[in-house]
């Protein structure tokens, strides 16, 4: 008798984390309605992948003598089979330490041309593959030089990580402002386009992730900055979509749900120095920009579904306002630690689906990687390995990319 009895407590075990799941799915995509807005030429609600290490794979294997490189091959061939829009990528590389391998500015409007040939590269085949490309246009973490290099290149003292004198010392924004123009100046040496007009461009981002942390408190130099680097872009890049890159914190909480956020977030998220609504109004900017790490965030876990919804569709609401469409660009729950795979499933699907029930421009997780990338490179990488179907557990999340952009476009 006792064989049934447990046959019946496990069937109740799953029912229940079935049941769990559902709940955590439908808090995920618990989004108002609100009318699609398309980010460019891409269908409203698009699927964006994250691949930031193309130009170092691209520049590799140039240095190695090759012709192409498998990496690039393989991770805009399998983007393009999981339905996705596009691919945002590095467009800048200023690492001190990797002068000589992969660095693009080694020193002060100083360059390494193979390394300029692997953007080439990359532009070059995302075309072939039909595949845009979302480039951000510098740092404000150390990696790959950042906010810090353009400060010391200044021969500034002291300089920090995200050191808020990027954003307000002339001699760092001159700099900044000659080397993106040199950078949309350039011309393809794989296909002759200049990337200020080239087609597999859908946007430039001024920075990835810049906060306001030691700026003022209404976030007004950080704006004045948007509206200066942005014209320079606008000017050598009419063509293109031109967005901030930031990740969506306000200098107040109006305009968001104060008591929710109260509860569930750090009171960091609206402490200042930066301004999701005043930089999204800038003229020269054509799209809002947030990214979102609960766990980095300090987001409770029982609070981690809904603070997703809430701060896609607020978000999305206040952009629509200003007239623009909201761009996701990255978005991940850590893969060792926290939530199983199948509650990231759950929380992922839920929260494709509030992006493309807010009317989103494009969504994008973090972090696509090729079969080559080590599971231990990114805290938050997924594949679509060889030899698999995306559905796979080794690919993580793979079939969700597929079912968001089937979500895609349509009313």
């Amino acid at each position: 008798m006792r064989a049934p009895v447990l046959s019946v407590l496990l069937l109740t075990v799953m029912a229940c984390g079935e049941d769990a799941l559902e709940v955590l799915q439908e808090e995920a995509s618990d989004c108002p309605a609100l009318p699609a807005m398309q980010l460019g030429a891409a269908p409203s609600a698009a699927v964006v992948l994250n691949a930031y290490y193309l130009q170092e794979d691209a520049t590799r294997d140039l240095r190695r003598g090759r012709a192409e490189s498998p990496s690039v091959e393989e991770t805009f061939a399998k983007a393009a089979a999981l339905g996705a829009w596009a691919i945002r990528t590095n467009g800048y590389n200023d690492a001190a330490e990797k002068r000589g391998d992969t660095t693009i500015q080694v020193a002060p409007l100083q360059y390494d041309e193979l390394s300029l040939r692997g953007l080439d590269l990359v532009l070059t085949r995302a075309a072939a593959h039909g595949v845009k490309l979302v480039l951000p246009l510098g740092n404000y973490w150390d990696a790959y030089g950042g906010a810090r290099q353009y400060v010391e290149w200044a021969g500034l003292p002291s300089s920090v990580q995200g050191d808020a004198r990027f954003f307000t010392e002339r001699a760092v924004i001159d700099h900044y402002k000659a080397h993106i123009a040199r950078l949309l100046s350039r011309v393809n040496t794989f296909d002759g386009l200049r990337y200020g007009e080239h087609p597999a461009v859908l946007a430039w981002e001024l920075l990835n992730e810049p906060r306001g942390k030691g700026l003022d408190p209404d976030g007004a130099a950080m704006r004045a900055w948007v509206d200066e680097v942005a014209t320079v872009v606008k000017t050598y890049a009419p063509g293109h979509l031109v967005g901030t890159g930031e990740e969506g914190f306000d200098t107040s909480s109006a305009g968001y749900d104060e008591l929710f956020w109260r509860d569930a977030a750090s009171p960091s998220f609206f402490e200042g120095g930066i301004s999701f609504r005043r930089n999204t109004a800038s003229p020269v900017i054509d799209f809002a920009s947030v990214h979102f790490y609960p766990e980095a965030y300090g987001i409770g876990r029982e609070q981690t579904a809904r603070a997703g919804a809430h701060w896609f569709f607020e978000h999305a609401a206040i952009a629509r306002d200003l007239g623009k469409p909201l761009f996701i660009g990255e978005f991940a729950l850590r893969n060792r630690e926290g939530f199983t795979l199948d509650e990231r499933r759950a929380l992922y699907r839920g929260w494709f689906r509030c992006a493309w029930r807010s009317g989103v421009g494009a969504s994008a997780p973090w972090m696509f990687a090729n079969d080559a990338r080590p599971d231990e490179w990114d805290d938050f990488t997924f594949y679509y390995r060889d030899g698999t179907v995306p559905a796979d557990s080794r690919n993580r999340h793979a079939d969700l990319v597929i079912e968001a952009a089937a979500l895609s476009g349509r009313p």
